[in-house]
């Protein structure tokens, strides 16, 4: 994949003028990373800026005694961990591919910074891009917030349902993401045990269930109903 396609996957990207473009082009670089690759480790200095083309990544935080927590799953098109390279620091996670072939593109912290210092068309989009990413970390959070382990997981399904969900035959959304028991366990802030009885229970009941490379979200109203509270 060329800098030209990888750079049609990103929204900030794409929302440039030809010419701001054009310009970036010769400094980025376009990267493949294998499943269970490292784009970068916490603690790294921080000096581009990554945008996610293709593929899913996860950003994990060391927690206390050992245990990662997973902040996030990013998606194609996302800006991943800007808060650390606009603020000149260390990165604060961790970030994994979950497939086999995600595809980032990187670009010079210098040179996104000095197209946003002459470009307004640029910084608009450089801005909606932040927004966007700080109003999903705060839904992250909500999320987290809530009490009950089946809602989080909920939540969690129904957004990445929305995100990169496909209808299939006779009924129920593909979910192509592959996510270990201790990933959704990481994810929802809860124990490999209670998330292993939480997705059992849902596919006796019909709601959620594992397939081969992802999941099937069999009853989306369910899901809705938990995260309600209902």
């Amino acid at each position: 994949m060329d800098f030209a396609v990888a750079a049609a996957q990103v929204p900030f990207l794409r929302a440039l003028p030809a010419p701001d473009l054009e310009h970036l082009a010769p400094y980025a670089a376009v990267r493949r990373v294998k499943r269970g690759e490292r784009i970068w480790t916490e603690g790294d200095p921080t000096g581009e800026f990554t945008f996610l083309a293709d593929g899913r990544v996860k950003l994990v935080k060391a927690g206390e005694a050992g245990r990662d927590v997973i902040v996030d799953v990013c998606g194609p098109g996302e800006l991943l961990c800007s808060s650390a390279v606009c603020a000149f620091s260390p990165y604060c996670c961790s970030s994994t591919a979950l497939e086999d072939a995600v595809v980032v593109v990187v670009v010079p912290r210098r040179d996104v910074l000095e197209l946003l210092e002459r470009s307004p068309a640029a910084s608009r989009a450089f801005l909606r891009e932040i927004t966007a990413r700080g109003l999903g970390l705060t839904e992250r959070i909500a999320q987290l917030a809530s009490g009950q382990v089946e809602r989080r997981i909920a939540a969690l399904f129904l957004r990445l349902a929305e995100q990169v969900g496909t209808p299939r035959e006779g009924g129920g959304t593909w979910v192509p993401v592959a996510l270990s028991r201790q990933d959704l366990a990481d994810l929802c802030g809860t124990t490999l045990e209670t998330a292993i009885r939480t997705m059992s229970r849902f596919a006796r009941e019909g709601v959620l269930r594992t397939a081969a490379r992802g999941f099937v979200v069999e009853d989306r109203a369910r899901l809705e109903a938990l995260v309600r509270g209902e």
